[in-house]
């Protein structure tokens, strides 16, 4: 059985879609299959940050895009 999540990815400019998922699709998963790298970016869903190994629940999620400097 599969869901539609809406993603909003926020990195400068803000970016949106819909993608198609699985039920035992987990944060990491998405993010392997957007081609973006976990270590970058910090996933919201309801606004709380959640473990990129934990199952995908909710249908609306945020990706962060971390920047670091010195």
């Amino acid at each position: 059985m599969s869901k539609k999540v809406h993603i909003q990815i926020q990195a400068g400019d803000i970016s949106e879609q819909t993608v198609e998922i699985t039920e035992n699709t987990t944060y990491e998963d998405l993010l392997y299959r957007l081609k973006i790298n976990q270590e970058t970016v910090i996933v919201l869903s309801g606004g709380k940050a959640v473990p990129l190994d934990g199952t995908i629940s909710s249908n609306e999620i945020t990706i962060l895009k971390v920047v670091t400097g010195g």
